[in-house]
């Protein structure tokens, strides 16, 4: 995923997190808020309740891998941020592309 395509500055989170719709699901909280940009930008979030480091990262790695993959099917102009709840370690690749993409359904920013 383009560094572009990012949400990278502490700053950039709390706007999301402040005024943004935010949609549960037992895995995963997602953060959806309309920027003013032609893009759609992602930010993860992982706190070290969910493991170690190398867990941390391969989640973040595959849910930025499911946005990439997915990214022409997503509405562009939002700005979204995932939060991982320490349950998400039970999930599969499957799982989490199940659960990311229902998020964004139910958030109406996906449309396959």
């Amino acid at each position: 995923m383009n560094k572009s395509l990012r949400l990278t500055k502490n700053l950039e989170f709390i706007r999301v997190y402040k005024t943004g719709r935010r949609l549960t699901s037992p895995f995963f909280t997602m953060y959806i808020k309309k920027n003013d940009l032609k893009v759609t930008r992602l930010g993860v979030s992982v706190s070290k309740k969910v493991g170690k480091s190398v867990v941390r990262n391969k989640i973040k790695r595959r849910i930025k891998e499911i946005i990439r993959t997915n990214y022409d099917h997503i509405k562009q102009g939002y700005d979204i941020v995932v939060s991982v709840r320490p349950q998400a370690v039970q999930l599969d690749f499957k799982g989490i592309v199940r659960e990311i993409k229902g998020l964004m359904k139910r958030g109406r920013i996906y449309s396959a």
